[in-house]
């Protein structure tokens, strides 16, 4: 038996080898499929830093500048009430919220990237389930683990909560200075991480050595969710879609409120 079958597929050795000799780590997943150690690290890392954040954000300031950033521009008084009527705002909704949506988010990416080959399996017959999918989707998200710490990083460099969500990743391209002349393809383009392109090359080499195919028929169907999720994202932002914040008045002795709206 050799080395490679030898070493424990679920262990922290995988994990390293995920990010230094991904061959050998998918040569052991590939013989037996484990993926509850990259759940726990991953989506419970992801889970955490959104509770971190939402713990210290100061919401009030989060939501004033919603506001500006939707191009709004609420007088003193509009300001001065929507801040009376966020004083009470509990951050535990936030809290909350935050942390299930991460990991019931990432689950899901997860269960949908291994249906989707599951389904490739099933029509071109390579003899791979579920189960080794599943498997893959885990274990090439171990990259995140970077965009974890970075984002631990960034809470710890702010205590004072007054940080956009989407400044925490600071391996996002945006973050990283790539700036494009359209605003949209800022927006499509520069949430996307660092770690999410190795991720995503990590499931295309992942596919290969499974079913020995070329670079780029590996490419095309490993990646075909996420190009057309994100060709879809750059047409939508790059053909005008715009996310408009505006103040509503306050009526009847009410505090006012915002309302977010999308147009094409």
């Amino acid at each position: 038996m050799s080395a490679i079958n030898e070493q424990p597929a679920g262990g922290f050795r995988t994990v390293l080898n995920i990010l230094l000799e991904p061959a050998t780590a998918f040569a052991g997943l590939r013989e037996r499929p484990t993926w509850l150690l990259p759940a726990l690290l991953v989506a419970g890392g992801t889970a955490l830093a959104m509770l971190w954040y939402f713990s210290i954000l100061d919401i009030p300031w989060f939501l004033e500048n919603l506001l500006y950033q939707g191009g709004a521009e609420p007088t003193q008084d509009q300001i001065d009430a929507f801040r009376e009527g966020t004083e009470d705002l509990s951050p535990m909704v936030f809290m909350v919220s935050g942390f299930l949506g991460a990991i019931f988010g990432i689950i899901l990416i997860w269960i949908l990237q291994a249906g989707y080959l599951t389904l490739v399996s099933a029509l071109t017959g390579d003899g791979f389930r579920f189960a080794n999918w599943f498997s893959l989707a885990t274990w090439t998200s171990i990259p995140s683990l970077l965009s974890i710490i970075g984002m631990a990083i960034t809470l710890a460099l702010n205590p004072n909560g007054q940080i956009s969500q989407l400044d925490l990743d600071p391996l996002q391209l945006g973050n990283l200075g790539l700036q494009f002349g359209d605003s949209g393809l800022n927006n499509a383009i520069g949430q996307i991480s660092l770690t999410q392109l190795w991720t995503m090359g990590l499931l295309v080499y992942g596919y290969r050595l499974w079913l020995k195919g070329s670079w780029l028929r590996s490419a095309i169907i490993a990646l075909l969710p996420q190009l057309l999720l994100i060709g879809g994202m750059i047409a939508l932002f790059a053909g005008g879609m715009d996310f408009n914040v505006s103040f509503i008045d306050a009526e009847n002795g009410g505090n006012g409120g915002i309302a977010v709206s999308v147009s094409l």
